[in-house]
């Protein structure tokens, strides 16, 4: 109870709130992007990155509320997109570079984990953690493929994963500290 209240104490400040306007900082694998709002009709297929710009795409004439939360929904859209892509190829290459098996994975919006594994080995991962650094997401991949071997976080867990990740206690505390800013 202790630890729990002091890592809830030691947390940064939540970040400000979000406007989803041009210019605003967007995460991309840990590289800031620049949000570039555009007008276009049909829109969905105008959302890329390019130049080190987040483009999305918005119907004309939205009124601002509905703006932000068009840009809002477009941008998670997209950036779940990308994880669908992203996170199971990487997952792969760590399966491949650790000799196993690649599970089955989900990219699903959840709201309390990073990732999870169920009774059947199914992976889960939240897209939202396609916004971290690639060493952020190597440490919830690996995390997630240590559950299936040991379901529960006991010592066996931490030093199998240990062996697989030596310096996962770092990449850990840096998850926890950059957690808030991917949350949105």
């Amino acid at each position: 109870v202790v630890q729990r209240i002091r890592r809830v104490s030691d947390r940064p400040p939540p970040p400000s709130e979000r406007e989803f306007v041009s210019g605003e900082t967007v995460l991309y694998l840990g590289r800031q992007l620049r949000l570039k709002v555009l007008e276009a009709i049909g829109g969905e297929e105008c959302n890329r990155i390019w130049a080190g710009w987040y483009h999305v795409a918005v119907p004309p004439r939205l009124k601002p509320r509905a703006r932000r939360a068009e840009v809002r929904r477009r941008l998670a859209g997209s950036l779940k997109e990308h994880a669908d892509l992203y996170l199971p190829n990487r997952l792969a290459e760590i399966c491949r570079r650790l000799q196993l098996e690649s599970p089955s994975t989900i990219v699903r919006d959840q709201k309390k984990r990073w990732g999870s594994c169920d009774a059947k080995g199914v992976l889960r991962f939240n897209w939202r953690i396609i916004q971290a650094p690639t060493a952020l997401i190597d440490y919830v991949l690996v995390h997630e493929l240590t559950h299936l071997a040991h379901p529960k976080h006991g010592r066996e867990f931490w030093a199998a994963l240990g062996r697989a990740m030596p310096d996962y206690e770092r990449r850990r505390a840096r998850l926890r500290e950059l957690g808030p800013r991917l949350e949105w």
